[in-house]
């Protein structure tokens, strides 16, 4: 009984110390470890939009409104010279979005402020905001065209008398592999008169669920890409498609591709500007194509780039692209003239920061976007493109001065599979001396082709890793052999071969660490979200090094996983065949099937309504392991809550069980 009650007071102080009790405690004022409220009092920044003319950069700034149990997100402005910054909209409701009108003398951006979402427009100066659209049902995407005359929006059709009689008569059952009308996504046109859209037209066909769109030069037409069904599975279906007028004929401008397809923009000098692999289902590199709608193949600008090209802008003759390089991600330019196609490209930005989130001025001049690095918060800088030099325009969490954070460094290992190098991010714990053993926990990235990068972990709101830092903690997050960042080989190596040399290559970067004494061998952990997940089931049924884990929303049985995410193509991927084509190679890449091995304490988290790895997945595992009895289980299931845990105060009690569980089972010794 003694026991129990000292475990009890152990278990609150480390509760009260998350929840930010830490004066109490009696830790320093002027500089601390994170806490969970620390990390859901982070605010985030994005949406970065840069004006026409290069003068001021519109941005958004979302806040967790744990009373209310949401969010708030409030449109900024900040002058390019940094001289002047406008806090433009407040309250409660969801603003972001922004898009500036070709012009430049007012902002769009999206906003729940009415009965539904609705573009509104705002002065960079200030004032008043205006309705600009107020469609039935509200709106998703919206594209002002070049000469400010139009805006075109992607929204639901109304439900027709027919529809509606059906509903009443016969409810809204679920045909598999159908979709109500009111599920698709259209695209419509409208004049904009003063800034507000009169006389909306539906421009796209029925049939086709339109997920974005670019103007024509001359505001007369416009490309959309679409798919041909709601259905996420139909994305590889996807085409390209080019209209001259709202309603009238469309004309598939990809149709020789394989699918998934779409528009990015549209040049006066170079064209149409599509995105796509131009393969079929696979790991390949999206690239950036050239699309001559006299019907000649498209043409790739980024075949010179050795990984997924993301679209920033035209400048002069140069295409400027985003792009990951490793556990880095920059700005890089690629010459558009004479030869476009298979040049090498030249890098802009350096390597200081992680940049992401670009938006160029008209001319391409100049660049805004978010930077950060793992002791810096996301914040909003800008910098010539002629010659790189990032100039800081915001602070959005100057809280942040008063913590303290483990050091991250980037460390690379050779897999014991093959010798294959693999990189990782290693956060060590708050005031590390170099040469002591520390407990290590796995942090494993989803995808399977995400990445772990050098940015600020002080904002993870599943596995909060600086407040694990804090407590005594090293992280690693590995980049196994399929991350993106690496080049299409890399991304590639992990087809047909999931839960095999992916995850030595995990494996192995434990084992680095322990023979460079870093790590002790005797207090190891794992956790993971979706892939993550995957190989945290995966990981506990193959070695029972780890002391505890913690598997989120993870597939672990992938016969039936197959029929039920919405995503089967994932399979045919990074499988081959389907499982009655091969039932083995199904059956031998299943956790499940070895889930009698497992003796290490597992903590399992999913949301209800999860439609990639749906919960049945997670209550499979928990009834086994609970069934066989060799090892505590916990099964936490978040109502509501799709692929990623969403609401704030659901958000908070995730990282809480997660920590509380590493910490009751893993002790640092701290």
């Amino acid at each position: 009984m003694r026991h129990l009650r000292h475990s009890a007071l152990v278990t609150l102080s480390v509760v009260l110390g998350l929840l930010g009790g830490t004066a109490e405690l009696g830790l320093a004022q002027e500089s601390r470890p994170m806490t969970i409220e620390d990390v859901l009092g982070m605010k985030s920044v994005g949406g970065v939009t840069m004006s026409p003319d290069g003068e001021w950069v519109a941005y958004v700034v979302t806040t967790r409104d744990m009373e209310e149990n949401g969010y708030d997100s409030d449109l900024w402005v900040v002058a390019t010279d940094g001289t002047r910054s406008t806090h433009l909209t407040r309250g409660e409701a969801s603003d972001g979005g922004p898009q500036w009108a070709p012009d430049g003398s007012w902002l769009a951006f999206r906003s729940d402020r009415a009965e539904n979402s609705q573009v509104w427009g705002i002065r960079p100066s200030g004032g008043e905001a205006w309705q600009v659209t107020e469609h039935p049902g509200g709106i998703g995407s919206f594209w002002i065209a070049p000469n400010s005359a139009r805006i075109a929006f992607t929204a639901q059709p109304e439900k027709d008398e027919e529809e509606e009689a059906f509903e009443e008569s016969r409810g809204r059952p679920m045909v598999a592999d159908s979709a109500f009308a009111s599920e698709w996504s259209l695209l419509w046109v409208a004049e904009l008169d003063d800034g507000v859209a009169i006389d909306a037209v539906q421009a796209s066909p029925d049939g086709l669920y339109v997920g974005e769109m670019v103007w024509r030069p001359d505001s007369e037409g416009w490309a959309f890409g679409a798919r041909p069904s709601p259905l996420l599975r139909y994305y590889p279906q996807g085409s390209v498609y080019a209209q001259e007028e709202a309603g009238g004929a469309v004309r598939n401008l990809t149709e020789a591709m394989p699918g998934g397809e779409g528009p990015v923009a549209w040049d006066d000098t170079y064209g149409l500007i599509i995105s796509g692999s131009g393969q079929a289902l696979g790991t390949f590199n999206s690239q950036l194509w050239v699309v001559d709608l006299s019907g000649t193949p498209p043409r790739s600008l980024t075949a010179g780039l050795d990984e997924n090209a993301g679209f920033v802008a035209v400048a002069g003759s140069d295409l400027l692209v985003e792009v990951s390089n490793g556990t880095d991600r920059g700005l890089v330019r690629i010459p558009l003239s004479p030869a476009p196609g298979g040049i090498a490209p030249e890098p802009v930005s350096d390597r200081g920061y992680f940049y992401g989130g670009f938006s160029a001025s008209e001319d391409g001049s100049q660049v805004a976007f978010i930077a950060q690095d793992p002791m810096t918060p996301p914040d909003v800088f800008v910098s010539s493109t002629a010659s790189f030099d990032p100039l800081r325009r915001t602070t959005v969490n100057p809280q942040v001065a008063d913590l303290a954070f483990g050091e991250t460094r980037v460390v690379r290992w050779h897999s014991r599979a093959d010798g294959e190098e693999i990189e990782g991010v290693l956060t060590l714990p708050v005031g590390h001396r170099e040469g002591d053993r520390v407990p290590l926990l796995l942090r494993i990235h989803g995808g399977p082709s995400g990445v772990s990068t050098v940015t600020f972990h002080g904002d993870d709101g599943t596995y909060p890793t600086q407040v694990f830092a804090g407590l005594g903690y090293a992280v690693l997050q590995p980049n196994y052999r399929g991350s993106t960042g690496y080049g299409e080989r890399f991304r590639g190596l992990n087809r047909g071969d999931i839960s095999g040399k992916d995850w030595t290559d995990i494996d192995s970067g434990v084992d680095f660490l322990v023979d460079e004494g870093v790590a002790d061998p005797d207090r190891l952990g794992i956790m993971g979200w979706s892939f993550g997940g995957h190989h945290t089931f995966w990981g506990i049924t193959q070695t029972d090094r780890f002391k505890a884990a913690s598997a989120g929303a993870g597939a672990n049985d992938l016969l039936s996983m197959f029929s039920q995410t919405d995503l089967p193509g994932f399979y045919h991927t990074y499988l081959g065949p389907s499982p009655w084509e091969d039932f083995e190679l199904y059956e031998e890449r299943s956790a499940y099937r070895f889930v009698n091995n497992v003796v290490t304490p597992l903590l399992i988290q999913v949301g209800e309504r999860d439609e990639r790895v749906p919960a049945e997945q997670s209550i499979q595992f928990y009834e086994a392991m609970k069934g066989i009895g060799k090892a505590p289980v916990k099964l936490v299931v978040y109502p509501g809550q799709p692929h990623g845990v969403r609401e704030p105060v659901l958000q908070r009690d995730l990282m809480l069980r997660n920590v509380e569980w590493f910490t009751r089972w893993i002790p640092t010794g701290g």
